[in-house]
């Protein structure tokens, strides 16, 4: 017996269990199942829906066997700063991007479009998720077969989930190391479109378990897919770099944004060509300026499809509406997921510096003047007022009175309660008043000095004067704007 307590003491302690973070699993009904076919290994799970959201769908937003690890109301984009750096062993997807909702402004999931959004949210999941990973390591994905996706809804959009993990750097593996037999039946009903799937369609039931091997380095994309995503994301830089002569080049590490700056060096000379000045009718060519890699090429899956530029405004006021997440209508807004990308029907957002003061020799007495609620926006070619509304830009102050005269306006507005009281139509209107009072006093400075106010007057003197008198008549008429007897 005491050899056996020796042997027992001595015995060296147990390996502490890999820690995989699963991300899409809306109910928790899939982690909860992995939890309990795989017990040596800890899962945690993060949904956007609230309790309130997950006990509506018939689920338990609470699984015992998770032990707390159910985080609810979590952006998924916002994940990176909320659990701890280097804190996980592995990531897990579950169906990406296919949880949430067709936009309104879509119709259906069919669509190129639809294939735009889904690609994007995959590699900003990515991108954001990564620093919770210790090091290289394991990216699972739980994604239907490449033949049942073809039968789903979203089967002739055109999504290629796999070829775009592949080109963000991951390295797909030939074995899985987590399998979906050994989970029961329950466990597989995932949200889809925003619905619980109870019984599951038959495109989805051949889902498998994808294995990829992923670093913690910046992803390297195209530039032309640079140019529509905020230059200020973190771990993303350029997959081919010019060179300058006599200048050094950012490192790998550098951030988007220096990148980019030095790609626009390297342009500098075809840039000022197009865009100074030049002879009549002799516009210098940008076809080449920006290469883009056509549809069958990897690096198309992030470009901007053809389809946006056939929708009108009416249908589509801004491209980032196409751009917005939620899983179901009553979803806390806290866990709104939102991707920031440039509408390219509309012209480039220029920023100016503003304009210098010139120096006051004395203070101004002290007025209360009304003010904006926040800065100015930066102006879109021309395009001074914007409302935030319809997102629709005027370059006059008419133009956008027409506007808010308009059905658009009115039919946007009747749906936003909250509109006639916002800070942002205030701002607005504030732009407006100010630019219409402008005007009218340019108006009034050029107005002055005109008019018929003179008189007109003729005098007669005969000049005759008898016994020392003079005699002295005369006529005089007048005109003015006004008439008067007196």
């Amino acid at each position: 017996m005491a050899e056996d307590a020796t042997e027992a003491a001595a015995a060296p302690a147990p390996a502490s269990s890999r820690k995989v973070l699963v991300i899409g699993d809306e109910t928790f009904a899939y982690t909860s199942g992995l939890q309990e076919a795989y017990a040596e290994v800890e899962f945690t799970a993060c949904s956007v829906l609230s309790t309130t959201n997950i006990a509506s769908k018939e689920a338990n937003a609470f699984p015992p066997n998770l032990k707390g690890r159910a985080k609810h109301m979590q952006n998924p984009l916002l994940a990176g700063k909320v659990y701890p750096a280097a804190g996980f062993d592995e990531l897990m997807f579950f169906l990406p991007g296919l949880s949430f909702l067709v936009p309104k402004e879509l119709g259906t999931s069919d669509r190129p479009l639809y294939a735009y959004r889904l690609h994007h949210f995959v590699f900003h999941l990515l991108r954001t998720t990564k620093v919770l990973l210790k090091g290289e390591s394991d990216l699972h994905v739980v994604w239907p077969e490449e033949t049942c996706l073809m039968s789903s809804p979203c089967g002739a959009a055109g999504i290629e989930l796999v070829q775009l993990l592949r080109f963000l750097g991951c390295k797909q593996q030939p074995e899985a190391r987590y399998s979906l037999d050994k989970l029961k039946p329950e466990s597989l009903k995932p949200v889809v479109f925003g619905s619980v799937q109870s019984e599951l369609p038959e495109w989805l039931q051949g889902m498998q378990m994808l294995r990829f091997t992923i670093d913690t380095g910046p992803i390297k994309v195209p530039l032309p897919v640079a140019l529509q995503i905020h230059p200020d994301l973190e771990l993303v830089g350029l997959r081919e770099r010019s060179s300058i002569q006599g200048v050094e080049g950012p490192k790998d590490t550098a951030p988007l944004k220096a990148q980019l700056v030095h790609e626009a060096l390297a342009r500098k000379a075809r840039l000022k060509d197009m865009y100074g000045p030049h002879d009549k009718g002799e516009m210098p060519s940008s076809f080449d300026l920006v290469r883009e890699a056509p549809a069958p090429d990897p690096e198309a899956l992030l470009s901007v499809p053809m389809e946006v530029f056939m929708m009108s405004f009416d249908e589509l006021p801004h491209f980032g509406n196409c751009m917005k997440y939620q899983v179901a209508e009553d979803q806390p807004q806290i866990s709104h997921v939102s991707i920031d990308v440039l509408d390219p029907r509309l012209p480039t957002r220029v920023a100016r510096p503003a304009p210098v003061a010139p120096p006051m020799p004395m203070a101004p007495p002290v007025v209360a003047v009304k003010k904006r609620s926040r800065p100015k926006e930066e102006e879109w070619g021309e395009m001074k007022f914007y409302c935030p509304l319809t997102k629709i830009a005027t370059p006059t102050a008419e133009k956008m009175r027409l506007h808010m005269e308009g059905e658009l306006y009115k039919k946007f507005a009747a749906r936003d309660p909250n509109w006639d009281s916002s800070d942002d139509k205030k701002d607005l209107l504030f732009d407006l008043e100010e630019e219409e009072a402008k005007r009218a006093k340019k108006d009034k400075g050029k107005g002055g000095g005109k008019g018929k106010g003179g008189g007109k007057s003729k005098g007669k003197s005969d000049g005759k004067s008898k016994d020392g008198k003079s005699k002295g008549g005369g006529k005089s008429k007048g005109k003015s704007g006004g008439k008067s007897r007196y």
